[in-house]
């Protein structure tokens, strides 16, 4: 059975196990679902993701990026 979190009519909020059709009910009946991220799911930090080529990116991709901006002129790809 899915768990969700949920905040009832007073702003409450706690974890409910229900099926869809239940979940859906309680929306209809003022709950609202609250959306918690998975703290797995969270990208961060510099070391894993570069913008346009920044630290841990791969020297082939950043030829990539050099080609695409040597063939665009004009091009804001910060490589």
């Amino acid at each position: 059975m899915p768990s969700y979190r949920m905040k009832d009519t007073k702003g409450d909020e706690r974890d409910v196990s229900c099926s869809i059709s239940e979940m859906v009910e309680m929306k209809s009946n003022g709950w609202e679902v609250v959306f918690v991220p998975n703290s797995n799911s969270i990208i961060s930090g510099r070391s894993t993701s570069g913008h346009g080529g920044g630290h841990g990116t791969s020297d082939m991709w950043k030829d990539t990026l050099r080609r695409i901006k040597a063939n665009n002129p004009g091009s804001t790809i910060d490589v």
